[in-house]
């Protein structure tokens, strides 16, 4: 693969796969209700699908909330105005390490493949342990939302200049974060368990290097943590994590039973053929033709190869090039796309078949294919009996969460966590009220309302407080 194409692989592969691995569009209508981002606490009885709660929200919860809320937001605001890119989060880093360490939490810097991780832990070994997640990374996209905090960031993605923002909202989870992370530092005595506070980077992927030139792919920022003992050395029983929404009322919690993202995988493939006049294809192989017949088979693996009844599987070509004039054959193509499924059977078959058919597409016309998949993050499923018990927990406190059943279509690392530990990914509406049609996350004009964070610190709350252990 010539170094032109090795870029632009990487770029797309960062651009069109890793930046959807994080959030997508939704496609239900916004509520215009204006409801508040915080309820008045409802007490306790709260039921969800049969399961009854005792959980009520502590006499202190919204004091502190509501007094936490003006720095919850000027936190938000300046992370947001200085992003970084995955495995990059130096500067993100020192700013959450220092915040935890002066509310006397105590603080790992970095793990072994992930160096610019912050773990905090509060309560260290009292009782059960529970974590609560959020991402640090940001994104390569130019921010145009014209916000008086806009991100006028510059980074390095694969070495090469990119404007830098937090177009997927990971600013909001850090202030979120951080202010439970205050909140329970200030209540420990009341907290009967250990508390680990994960802030994970590169969600959306490494940015340092070409994953098509690595003969050993960089783990993930969640996978990293995972395998560099995070869980075990902690004896982290349940993990939670929360992603803001656009297109979704503030304050609103959706949590899902069962598969919650799709996975995310991407492939690229480089047929080559014979060049050769274009008056005369008998004298070469078209790798044009090849490669319009690989597309076209592709998709025959999903309608053919793909028992629907358990799930979906999505095979994407997203890019195609071949060729420099049009009177001579091309005898190269190349082209490249994403994998999604919500279920894991579904992905591991797709995974086998496309080499397969691919590599027999090409010697049907006489040409050789060459397949690349990367292996990105697994489907993530939410734990059904904890993700039915959060929701009561949640009601019980005033929150407005519910079951629900919609997936984004998007994937995300925190898969990696809950597949070793019953776990709950939860998704924040943070449309402002009467708000329709707004920009979706990944979009360089996505906006939190800022009020939306308040239901965000309570849910990392709930989820800590209240989770069986």
């Amino acid at each position: 693969m010539s170094k032109r194409h090795q870029l632009r692989a990487a770029a797309l592969i960062c651009a069109a796969l890793l930046l959807t691995s994080c959030a997508a569009t939704s496609q239900n209508n916004v509520s215009t209700s204006g409801q508040p981002a915080l309820a008045a606490a409802v007490g306790a009885g709260a039921q969800v699908n049969g399961v009854s709660s005792a959980a009520s929200a502590p006499a202190w919860l919204n004091e502190a909330i509501e007094a936490e809320y003006p720095n919850t937001v000027q936190m938000r605001h300046y992370l947001h105005q200085h992003p970084e890119l995955g495995n990059q989060e130096y500067q993100t880093q020192a700013y959450i390490a220092d915040f935890l360490s002066r509310q006397g939490i105590k603080v790992i810097k970095g793990t072994e493949h992930a160096p610019t991780s912050v773990i905090g832990i509060l309560n260290e070994g009292k009782g059960h342990a529970v974590g609560l997640r959020a991402d640090i990374d940001a994104l390569p996209i130019k921010e145009n939302t014209g916000l008086p905090f806009e991100s006028k960031a510059k980074g390095l993605a694969f070495g090469k200049e990119t404007d830098v923002s937090h177009m997927c909202g990971h600013d909001a989870h850090m202030a979120m974060l951080l202010s439970a992370a205050k909140i329970m530092a200030e209540h420990k005595d009341d907290i009967d368990r250990t508390v680990v506070f994960v802030f994970q980077p590169a969600e959306e992927g490494d940015s340092i290097d070409n994953p098509y030139e690595l003969e050993v792919q960089k783990l993930s920022g969640a996978n990293a943590m995972v395998q560099d003992g995070l869980l075990k050395r902690y004896g982290i029983e349940h993990m939670f994590g929360i992603h803001v929404m656009a297109r979704q009322p503030s304050g609103r919690i959706l949590i899902a039973k069962g598969p919650t993202l799709n996975s995310v995988d991407a492939f690229l493939v480089n047929i080559e053929g014979k060049q050769a006049h274009g008056a005369m294809p008998w004298t070469g192989v078209d790798a044009v033709l090849t490669a319009s017949a690989a597309v076209v088979n592709l998709q025959q693996i999903v309608s053919r190869n793909i028992d629907l009844t358990k799930g979906m599987g999505v095979i994407t070509v997203g890019r195609l090039s071949a060729g420099e004039t049009s009177n001579v054959m091309a005898g190269s193509a190349e082209f490249e796309g994403t994998i999604r499924a919500n279920d894991a059977g579904i992905r591991s078959k797709l995974l086998q078949r496309i080499p397969e058919v691919m590599d027999n597409t090409a010697r049907a016309y006489g040409a050789q294919a060459d397949t690349r998949i990367i292996e990105i993050y697994p489907v993530t499923y939410n734990d059904a009996d904890l993700a039915e018990k959060t929701v009561a927990n949640m009601q019980g406190w005033g929150l407005d969460a519910e079951i629900s059943t919609w997936n984004p279509g998007a994937s995300e690392d925190f898969s990696f966590f809950a597949q070793q530990v019953p776990s709950v990914f939860m998704f924040l509406g943070v449309d402002a009220p009467g708000a329709e049609n707004s920009a979706n996350n990944h979009s360089d004009k996505f906006v939190i309302y800022d009020e939306a964070l308040k239901a965000g610190v309570a849910a990392h709350l709930a989820a800590a407080l209240e989770t069986p252990l």
